[in-house]
């Protein structure tokens, strides 16, 4: 009885916790978009979420951190499913995987448009962003490398494809963004992955056709 009670109270407060977690990105990009990034203080974001500015910290380090929720929170996806000692499919595979899926949120949620704007505002969103991206470069090779056997640091065909791989999405993402239309962002995406399959002969799959809506 006082098991099961323990175990009520737990889930209750892994609730409540998810509960203010989103409430405070909810005020916070609010106040992004009505007075502007740098106007919004951390203490305007805690009493717009009726909580204390340390409770504001607790669950993000900095208000860079709150802007940059969703990018973090698929990077930690990504990285955890990448190092994950049962992923059975290939590297390349996987992030071909990854990189639909977040496409299709993306262009679902349609929100990257708003996003774009407020990040290219503000240098340390920038500087933020490209840590992410170096981040996701650095999981790519290294892991490519350990797939091939290969020394990470030797291994310049790796760094090649992973550097190749995460600015071309984020160059389609741009192109995109610069025409105001996602409604080809998955596709276009996918082709950046394929290509990079046929014109990287290590890499290259033994069968797989090349298609991209224009």
């Amino acid at each position: 009885m006082t098991s099961n009670g323990t175990g009520k109270k737990s889930d209750l407060r892994d609730r409540k916790k998810i509960e203010t977690r989103r409430l405070i990105l909810k005020c916070a990009n609010a106040l992004f978009h009505e007075r502007g990034y740098a106007a919004a203080t951390l203490e305007d974001i805690a009493e717009r979420a009726g909580v204390h500015k340390q409770t504001v910290l607790r669950y993000f380090g900095s208000k860079e951190e709150i802007a940059l929720a969703f990018r973090h929170v698929a990077l930690q996806k990504f990285k955890a499913g990448l190092l994950d000692p049962a992923r059975k499919v290939p590297v390349l595979d996987y992030w071909r995987s990854f990189i639909e899926a977040s496409a299709r949120e993306v262009s679902e949620r349609g929100d990257l448009m708003r996003f774009s704007k407020l990040a290219e505002s503000e240098p340390a969103l920038m500087a933020a962003s490209l840590s992410i991206h170096m981040q996701y470069e650095e999981l790519l090779a290294s892991e490519l490398s350990r797939e091939a056997g290969l020394n990470a640091r030797l291994d310049l065909d790796s760094r090649l494809l992973a550097a190749f791989l995460v600015a071309g999405n984020f160059s389609v993402a741009r192109d995109l963004l610069n025409r105001g239309d996602l409604r080809n962002y998955v596709a276009k995406a996918l082709y950046v992955v394929d290509f990079a399959s046929r014109k990287f002969p290590r890499f290259a799959p033994a069968d797989r056709s090349q298609t991209v809506t224009e």
